[in-house]
């Protein structure tokens, strides 16, 4: 599925990206990427592959969202870490972001009713019927206040090391999940089932979302 929008394709990463895509990251962010408590949680873990899309401009890659695995609290609920987003400096202000974020926050909400949690993580969750139906990232509020992320501090999450509290947001894909989910957020569990085995099973779920 591709979607074009302000000049702009926005798609799925497509294989062999990876090396762009980071280049990408380092040219917006720099080396100070890797400090950041949230990248901690990316460390041996792989992104989640239908949730990670880019942003094209003829062959110049021009924006990219990732998403990751994530735990929380003591039960261990699954959950997804978004980031980093990323555009060029020379393309911001276009809507490719908000293109980005839109997309693959439908994609994300879509999930709960195709997949279980076995399907979409690749390993089997305390509560069995389950797939992620949080999302969280560190960023600033009033950018993605639009999206509708709101605080987490508030709601009981905890990004342990995490120096920005206040910059530490979910949303929640369904309703009611809020209050009854709280905790530390943990990095996913990859000793239960390798990271790039559960990337390859899970089922590709692209399908058209209206963008914002």
């Amino acid at each position: 599925m591709k979607l074009i929008t302000s000049g702009f394709l926005i798609k799925p990463e497509p294989a062999g990206f990876a090396g762009a895509v980071e280049q990408l990251y380092t040219t917006v962010f720099g080396a100070a990427r890797f400090q950041k408590t949230s990248h901690q949680f990316r460390i041996g873990v792989a992104p989640v592959r239908p949730l990670s899309w880019v942003a094209m401009e003829g062959d110049r890659l021009a924006g990219v969202i990732r998403y990751w695995p994530i735990e929380v609290g003591p039960s261990r609920h699954p959950a997804l870490l978004l980031g980093p987003l990323a555009i060029v400096a020379d393309r911001k202000g276009r809507g490719i972001g908000s293109a980005l974020v839109h997309k693959t926050l439908a994609l994300a909400r879509q999930s709960l009713t195709r997949q279980s949690a076995r399907q979409f993580l690749g390993r089997q969750s305390p509560d069995a019927a389950a797939s992620p139906d949080l999302v969280f990232l560190v960023g600033d509020v009033a950018y993605y206040e639009r999206f509708g992320f709101i605080p987490a501090t508030p709601h009981g999450f905890v990004m342990p090391g995490e120096r920005r509290p206040d910059r530490l947001q979910v949303f929640a894909l369904k309703n009611g999940v809020l209050g009854h989910v709280a905790g530390d957020l943990l990095r996913h569990c990859e000793t239960r089932v390798p990271a790039a085995a559960s990337v390859a099973r899970m089922p590709a779920i692209l399908a058209p979302a209206r963008l914002a």
